[in-house]
């Protein structure tokens, strides 16, 4: 240490010296200079100023007070940001609309497009013959399309970039608990600044760079930062006051002075360095690989049109005249390009990206802030939803109804004056000060309450004995000696305290946990006796009576300490809390009511196939009332406690759990087990938590969802949702956006596919009979507009309905096209390929204002083949109007994939669809009928019988598709029964990965599972052929990718 830093007068000379050159602080420090010194964590420094108390000095502000948020400048909290910074860490930053249409434009097939387009201009310019037919104009007409469709694309990635960035905003923003004007009060993390005194307690995120102010068995984990995994005490006496940000609270508590936020942290300087992008959810990769296999076949068919188009033209051209070069092979390749380009659907990644961006936002609205994108997606395939009870299904509104003091019993809360002066104190003290709870009251009278809610129940108890916890707190802040906080496995807390007489510790917590501990307790005369088995029991007897009521119990205890079992001096004297011979004081029962909501949420929950558990650490008889009141608990239902739980083999474990609805006295580690067990089981699990412990098992969990008013900083850090309301039926909520991204992405990829099959269909029959091509270049591109950008907001942006709760959860292993989208692909197809068959090749046939005569002897070559594309252009203009007609009415049809009757439910409420509905038609009707523009498109205005037969035909998609619903429920309709069988033969299945190259539509396998064989086999283990579970010693199933 000595030959890193120098002397402090030295240090804070250049300190001094700097801030000198800069004229930008008014502090004695500069924010150079105390970066320097926090970098270094030079405590010969903090020394050299006084101390900590020398550090608040010269920072302006207080250890017991915090800042003074009326200072005048220089001093005040905006100087404070100017001079030190802002506590907002380093951000990827934005994309410019610019840059993301560039990148648009790097796309291969565009860039393809843009060659073609390039030549075709040039050359229709150069050549005189091409020049005399205005060939040029093609080449430019491909330019204005791929103009608008990589415009249209940057569009939607902007748009959906800012959306992700302002999401992203609030994933680090942290709620803080401050003393500001000797006040306790709560802001947001960004709102920190260098000087604020922090209140850090177990579960908290550090979210700036800190110096110890007091400790009370603090115990920090750095993992994040130095990558060691022991916790490090904090404090004077442990040689180490430096709390990093970043870091998390693993044990006790304390006071800490902000010393440098921002970019001038030290987690900041770590962000600014890793700092990247996201990776691409499951759902997109699954799109991504499908995608990928559509655009392979779509190539397969563009190179046969290419090559049947060539024979063709060399066989009628009799050779390769070069003259006709932009009109043959050029034009072929423009086409088989076209092809390639309608064909690819790169509206599918696009779709996901743009249907989660806008869930995400809708999602806020409804309390869920999503923190990992794939979440959002696999919410919706949830099968188990594991809650926790206070403040998820109830409403966390603590108040004591019911207590026991001096052995008898009240159906309320006795008045002040009414018990003993020794015991009303000890209530009092143990309630104020083993406590971090506090309570804040508004300007307009309204109380809001911060930290754990039974504390609070406890504080609003004795505030109505008017007794002001804060003095209580003041006056007795310097007797604490050492802080137990509250943990799972011990079930209660503990602070000791100095007397005149030696040492008090008081202790709450569980009742029937901590009724175990207590020797003695307080009688009706308010002498203190031993505890019997007659009274113990009696005791037990009333503590099951106001569990059995619903009601959380808690004991209040206290113990006295001779001086002489302490030692003197020492910060931290006992290892261990020494809560046993306790003295029983008080027992409370606190009501909590189950929400109005819940009961309707869980059964909602029900019918839509997922299995609700209740997992809690209280009595089983609070958890069983609460659980019947919120329909949890069934008749056949099994409720169960932690302890027993624990103790269950595997194969009881398998057999337990689908009958399990009530986990009481649960620990995290049951949790855990109770998640893993679940997952084996094939469930898509859901896991709520608010505690340290919790995070685990919600790591553990498909998704984790974290309380975002009672969970920890820790439990929000593991979750990938958090529900800001703490409130079940936003779980509920969660699960039907999720539902809706997987739903809607297949309403789009059911309309884009019908699409694909179609164009791919007529481009390679006519292409091979009559070397046309019914749908040109630009047409082509126009479907692909509408198909890919524009379908893509349409269809997914619908909102979530109450009828995807009806359905059955898609699992884990439900295929992306399922057999009814099969279906309606398929009959759709062949209902716009007769049509547009009968049309290409049955109007010419039999009317003759569509024939295409042969040449006449008095014309030359090149007026027959401009009159023939003339004749056929009528032909092609039906044919063109027709199919993108069926297309809009199939858009329609799209919107409602499980063989729904009434296709325009909700149509007129979805602003989105109606718009691009509507914005299409309106271009449609543009091309088809300003001359200027139907000329680039080659086509001839049609007539209003030709305009009536192209919308009827394109409305007769719609009856079809009714009939093919109605006839599907006639003859295929499912059971709910053999729905379920099938969801459950689908969990079963083992995930497959590409094996062999034809195998176009699985995923490759991952480089996780490729270093998993590997280890595997270097360990000589034998894996099994389906790669998806391993044969464990004990016979266990693990399946590969939770391994």
């Amino acid at each position: 240490m000595a030959e890193r830093s120098s002397s402090f007068t030295d240090k804070e000379a250049q300190y001094q010296e700097r801030a000198a050159e800069e004229e930008s602080s008014s502090f004695a420090v500069s924010a150079e200079g105390l970066a320097l010194l926090n970098e270094a964590k030079d405590e010969e420094a903090v020394v050299g100023l006084g101390g900590v108390e020398g550090l608040a000095t010269v920072l302006h502000t207080s250890c017991h007070d915090g800042l003074d948020t009326s200072t005048a400048p220089p001093y005040s909290l905006d100087d404070r940001r100017n001079v030190f910074g802002s506590n907002i860490l380093p951000t990827i930053p934005s994309k410019g609309f610019f840059y993301l249409w560039y990148s648009n434009l790097k796309d291969p097939i565009i860039l393809m497009l843009m060659f073609a387009a390039f030549v075709s201009t040039v050359l229709g310019a150069a050549v005189p013959e091409e020049r005399e037919q205005n060939s040029w104009t093609e080449g430019v007409a491909i330019w204005v399309a791929v103009l608008v469709v990589s415009l249209v694309g940057a569009w939607n990635d902007w748009h959906k970039d800012k959306q992700f960035h302002k999401l992203n905003a609030r994933k680090d923003v942290l709620d803080i608990k401050v003393v500001r004007d000797g006040v306790e009060t709560l802001i947001i993390s960004t709102d920190i600044v260098v000087g604020d005194v922090v209140l850090l307690d177990t579960g908290d995120k550090v979210a700036a760079d800190m110096y110890m102010v007091e400790s009370f068995g603090l115990t920090a984990d750095e993992s994040s930062l130095t990558g060691e995994t022991d916790p490090v005490r904090k404090g004077q006496s442990e040689g180490d006051c430096w709390i990093r940000s970043g870091s998390q609270i693993s044990e006790g508590s304390g006071k800490a002075i902000v010393i440098a936020v921002g970019p001038y942290s030290e987690w900041g300087k770590t962000m600014a360095l890793v700092a990247r992008e996201s990776g691409r959810t499951p759902l997109q990769e699954k799109l991504g690989v499908l995608a990928v296999a559509i655009g392979k076949i779509g190539l397969v068919v563009a190179i046969i049109c290419f090559i049947v188009l060539l024979i063709r033209w060399t066989v009628e051209n009799k050779g390769f005249p070069m003259s006709e070069f932009a009109s043959g092979p050029l034009n072929f390749f423009i086409f088989a390009v076209t092809i390639v380009v309608v064909a690819v659907p790169e509206g599918l990644p696009l779709a996901v990206t743009i249907s989660l961006a806008y869930s995400m936002s809708k999602m806020i609205k409804d309390n869920n802030f999503v923190r990992i994108l794939a979440a959002c997606e696999t919410m919706g395939g949830a099968t188990a939803i594991c809650s926790d009870k206070t403040g998820t299904l109830t409403e966390n509104r603590m108040t004591v109804v019911k207590t026991v003091i001096s052995g008898v019993r009240h159906d309320d809360v006795p008045g002040y004056e009414s018990v003993s002066k020794e015991l009303s104190d000890s209530i009092i003290v143990n309630s104020s000060v083993n406590s971090k709870a506090f309570i804040t009251e508004a300007e307009d009278g309204s109380i809001d309450f911060v930290g754990n809610r039974t504390e609070c129940a406890l504080l609003m108890m004795i505030r109505s004995w008017g007794i002001q916890y804060t003095d209580i707190r003041d006056e007795y802040h310097g007797d604490i000696v050492q802080v137990f906080g509250f943990t799972s496995d011990r079930k209660m807390a503990s602070v000791l305290l100095k007397t005149k007489s030696g040492y008090r510790l008081y202790n709450k917590g569980a009742a029937d946990w901590v009724l175990k501990k207590c020797s003695s307790y307080y009688n009706e005369s308010g002498v203190l006796v031993p505890m019997d088995n007659t009274s113990r029991s009696s005791f037990e007897t009333m503590i099951n009576s106001m569990a059995s009521q619903g009601l959380r119990t808690l004991c209040l205890t206290q113990k006295d300490i001779s001086a002489r079992d302490v030692k003197d001096g020492s910060s931290n004297p006992f290892k261990e809390a020494p809560e046993y011979d306790l003295d029983l004081v008080a027992i409370v029962g606190i009501k909590d009511p189950v929400r109005k909501e819940v009961p309707d949420a869980v059964l909602r929950c029900q019918n839509a196939g997922i299995k609700v558990r209740m997992v809690t650490g209280d009595n089983i008889h609070t958890a069983k009332h609460i659980a019947r009141e919120c329909g949890i608990l069934s008749e056949n239902g099994l409720a169960m406690e932690g302890p027993e739980f624990r103790t269950l083999s595997n194969d009881e474990l398998m057999q337990t759990i689908p009958k399990l609805d009530v986990l009481a006295r649960s620990s995290p580690e049951d949790k855990f087990i109770l998640v893993k067990t679940l997952k084996a089981l094939g469930q898509v699990v859901a896991v709520t938590g608010d505690g340290t412990n919790d995070a685990p098992a919600m790591k553990e969990a498909d998704v984790g969802l974290a309380m975002g008013i009672a969970g920890t900083e820790v439990a929000k850090e593991a979750a990938d949702i958090v529900i800001l309301d703490d409130n079940f039926s936003s779980i509920v909520k969660s699960v039907m956006w999720g539902r809706t991204v997987f739903t809607n992405i297949r309403k789009f990829l059911q309309f884009q596919l019908t699409i694909n099959l179609v164009a791919l269909l007529i481009a390679v029959v006519a292409a091979v009979t009559t070397g046309e091509t019914p749908l040109n270049v630009l047409q082509l591109l126009w479907v692909n507009l509408i198909m890919d950008s524009l379908a893509a907001l349409a269809l997914a942006t619908e909102a979530p309905t109450e009828e995807l709760l009806n359905h059955l959860p898609h699992g884990r292993n439900e295929p992306l096209i399922n057999g009814k989208m099969a279906k309606h692909i398929f009959v759709q197809g062949m209902y716009q390929s007769f049509w547009l068959f009968l049309i290409f090749y049955g109007l010419p046939a039999q009317f003759e204002y569509f024939k295409v005569y042969p040449c006449q002897p008095d014309e030359t070559e090149e007026e027959c083949i401009d009159r023939q594309e003339d004749e056929q252009k009528k032909t092609n203009s039906m044919v063109f109007n027709t199919f993108i007609w069926m297309q809009l009415f199939n858009e329609i049809n799209a919107r409602r994939i499980n063989d729904e009757l009434n296709v325009f439910s909700g149509i007129l409420t979805n602003y989105i669809f109606m718009s691009v509905w509507i914005l299409t038609v309106v271009f449609q009707v543009i091309i088809m009928v300003i001359a200027p523009v139907g000329n680039i498109f080659k086509v001839e205005p049609l007539s209003g019988l030709e305009w009536g037969v192209s919308i009827a035909i394109g409305c007769g998609s719609m009856i079809t598709s009714l009939l093919t619903r109605l006839v599907s429920m006639w003859l295929f309709k499912e059971t709910e029964e053999k729905a379920r069988e099938r969801a459950e033969r689908l969990a079963a299945q083992p995930v497959k990965y590409r094996e062999h190259f034809w195998q176009i539509l699985r995923q490759k396998k991952p480089k996780h599972v490729k270093e998993f064989e590997n280890s595997l086999s270097l360990q000589g283990h034998v894996l099994s052929s389906n790669m998806n579970t391993l044969d464990s010693d004990d016979g266990d199933h693990i399946p590969v990718d939770q391994t």
